[in-house]
């Protein structure tokens, strides 16, 4: 029932979608243009790449307040480097395929490969994850890309302890732009099947001096087929602790999944919500709704690129400055806590900060009356 020949079918499900409360959505396509759900029932969607759909695709979610966040599903829960430095990175590098992401730069992410690449503990390599991605960012910086780039954990994304501790700074060190968003999906039966576990992870990513983001959490995982494992306790743990720790996430998925009961909603349509869709939307702790809530993509609006401002350095060791294309108004920082910190401007326009905090929140205020917010790490 989604025919991007036909954009009033998008649409009216971009319409539904955006009464969530989202501020973001990811759209999971090969790199021959075909959804993902495609491969699986043929017809499900239509190929955007061609004839510019994915430009009015993505035109149509700008206007609704989204971020468009796109990613490539070949090579899901594989290993395959080999493929991945030649028909992931060729998408990435055509000209039309740039020149369509550049000229929405501000309101686009992009997601290498869904779910690609193991560690040592799934028998590929952590050293050879580590050092490809590093390759493979350096890269498409070297096109021309000045958008976030998104890395999902390996092991089908679920091995976010291994970017914390291995993979991340190579990583984000090989970034010019330094603008990597590390993401992790937590389909954690075999990695955090309870509080404890659960919590260990959540605090070594608050606590990472990098950006990390909860790509997928869902409320069931597939582990012989597909939805045959009930994790509703530990996405309810996770988006707790995500709402603590202020970070940002995405559920999986808005509709159709190929388990109904994972879907967030059973028709497309905002007033056919399901329990799970129901509980992402109105928890009162951690819905997309509450007042409490970081919301699906808190790091969206922290990107250092994103909005047309930038922090530089970041990280930094003594003082920064604010490059941004509207005039700014007012400047406040915050440590995660929400207490107000000091900061002191130079004679160079640039600012001093005195915090113990390795990580804080800048609150941006612009001419324009918009506020931005944007995460600098500061090396002790």
């Amino acid at each position: 029932d989604v025919d991007f020949n036909v954009p009033s079918t998008y649409q009216t499900k971009i319409n539904e979608f955006v009464k969530t409360g989202a501020n973001a959505i990811r759209i999971p396509w090969n790199t021959n243009g075909v959804h993902w759900r495609d491969v699986q029932v043929a017809g499900t969607l239509q190929s955007y790449i061609d004839n510019g759909k994915l430009a009015a695709f993505i035109d149509y979610c700008t206007s609704k307040g989204l971020y468009t966040i796109l990613e490539i599903h070949d090579l899901t829960c594989t290993n395959d480097w080999a493929t991945f430095n030649t028909k992931i990175m060729d998408f990435w590098k055509q000209t039309a395929i740039k020149n369509i992401i550049n000229a929405r730069q501000d309101r686009v992410i992009i997601n290498f490969a869904n779910e690609f690449g193991s560690d040592t503990a799934w028998g590929g390599s952590t050293t050879d994850f580590t050092n490809n991605y590093a390759a493979a960012v350096a890269s498409l910086r070297t096109e021309g890309y000045k958008v976030p780039l998104m890395i999902d954990a390996p092991d089908c994304g679920m091995a976010s302890s291994t970017l914390v501790n291995s993979s991340a700074a190579t990583i984000y060190n090989a970034d010019n732009l330094k603008n990597v968003i590390f993401s992790a999906h937590t389909y954690w039966v075999g990695y955090a099947n309870n509080n404890a576990a659960i919590d260990a992870k959540m605090l070594e990513m608050k606590n990472s001096p990098y950006y990390f983001f909860l790509g997928e959490i869902a409320n069931i995982q597939d582990a012989s087929t597909c939805g045959d494992t009930d994790i509703n306790h530990i996405y309810k743990r996770v988006l707790t602790k995500a709402c603590e720790y202020g970070i940002g996430w995405l559920a999986w998925s808005y509709y159709k999944d190929c388990a109904a009961q994972r879907q967030v909603t059973t028709t497309g349509m905002f007033a056919n919500l399901t329990n799970y869709g129901n509980d992402i939307v109105n928890n009162s702790v951690y819905g997309l709704k509450s007042t409490t809530s970081y919301s699906s993509l808190a790091v969206g609006n922290q990107m250092l690129d994103m909005n047309g401002v930038r922090v530089v350095p970041n990280p930094v060791k003594d003082d920064f400055k604010i490059e941004s294309d509207k005039k700014v108004v007012s400047v406040q920082a915050f440590d995660f806590s929400g207490k107000l910190l000091k900061l002191k401007t130079t004679d160079n326009h640039e600012f001093k900060i005195q915090a113990s905090t390795s990580v804080v929140n800048l609150k941006i205020k612009l001419e324009d009356g918009s506020e931005v917010t944007k995460k600098l790490i500061i090396e002790k």
